[in-house]
């Protein structure tokens, strides 16, 4: 009985991995626009977001992943719909 209880616990991971391809709803955390370009971060995963606008800072955005370093934690994605 123990082991059905805790069959599907596991540790998270500060730092996420994505694939490209991946599509995810993360909050945009960030805009510069010098350039033009949002900012999603995942734990201490940060993905640059093409297509946000500075109004978009805080809400719920849908994303998706066009490249990910996993050795970096970083990627670049953008914003769908």
């Amino acid at each position: 009985m123990i082991r059905g209880l805790f069959a599907n616990w596991r540790f998270r991971s500060s730092r996420p991995g994505f694939a490209a391809g991946d599509e995810i709803r993360a909050y945009l955390t960030g805009f510069d626009p010098a350039t033009g370009q949002g900012t999603a971060r995942i734990g201490d995963t940060v993905l640059q977001v093409t297509g946000a606008a500075p109004g978009q800072v805080d809400q719920l955005i849908d994303l998706r992943v066009e490249s990910f370093d996993a050795a970096r934690a970083t990627g670049q994605a953008v914003l769908r719909g």
